[in-house]
């Protein structure tokens, strides 16, 4: 095992032990820290009855669904404001102001105008979190590129479309990528919330499904699932946006 993997389990393993330990010296009521082995117990019971699957399978839809939402409006918005002062003076005070609200307080209105989708809901609030990391991510990338690119562009008698296509996009794009991964984490974390008020399914639904009936340890299996899965999405996303951009290592 190399060094990086020795640090991923160290402090995982050690805050492992810890609540072991806790949980077996009985200071505090099971409702309050589950046992490790009440845990891992409920992750088996859930895996066998196939509803922890079923619950991941709703929030991964849900979740793609609303960040490719994002994606594909936040990108070519974004560079259409980064190059155009025009369209950046128009939109830029009306998305300034809605950035500001918080994507659970959209949830009250996702639930009436989405009220028969089980998906669009969610997916909803996926977008309004992760819509603005990508678009003043990709705003940022547009402006930051070199003036002199652009100037050398059209000295060479490049049009304005093959300057935003062969010079500002690639230049710009690490910036977008790094916007797409926070807007998905963002997201992934809005969906939660979402889904813990008016969803049958999902992982948010399942934690405050349990939590009513205080079976604190399958709010831990939700809580443990949750983020092994936005870790491994972060991971996923981070290895492509590492291929995408191999070329700047040459």
């Amino acid at each position: 095992m190399n060094a990086r993997w020795t640090y991923y389990f160290v402090l995982p393993s050690a805050f492992i032990v810890l609540w072991y330990a806790v949980s077996a010296a009985h200071i505090y009521p099971v409702y309050i820290i589950p046992p490790l082995g009440m845990v891992l117990g409920s992750f088996a019971e859930q895996i066998n009855s196939g509803t922890l699957f079923q619950n991941i399978y709703w929030s991964i839809v849900r979740v793609i669904a609303g960040f490719a939402i994002a994606a594909l409006i936040g990108i070519p918005l974004g560079i259409g404001m980064g190059w155009s002062n025009s369209l950046m003076r128009l939109v830029e005070p009306l998305t300034n102001i809605i950035r500001q609200i918080p994507p659970i307080a959209w949830v009250p209105f996702a639930m009436i105008w989405f009220r028969a989708g089980v998906v669009e809901s969610s997916a909803f609030i996926v977008f309004i979190g992760a819509f603005f990391p990508i678009l003043l991510n990709t705003i940022s990338g547009v402006k930051g590129v070199p003036v002199l690119f652009i100037e050398s562009a059209y000295t060479l008698g490049a049009s304005s479309r093959q300057i935003l296509t062969k010079v500002v996009l690639p230049a710009s794009m690490p910036s977008i990528l790094s916007g797409l991964r926070i807007g998905l984490g963002i997201g992934w974390m809005s969906l939660v919330a979402a889904e813990m008020m008016g969803q049958d399914y999902g992982l948010g639904s399942f934690i405050i499904n349990s939590s009513t009936v205080l079976r604190m340890d399958r709010v831990v299996v939700g809580m443990i699932t949750i983020g092994l899965l936005g870790f491994l999405m972060d991971r996923i996303f981070k290895g492509f946006e590492s291929s995408l951009l191999s070329w700047r290592g040459r």
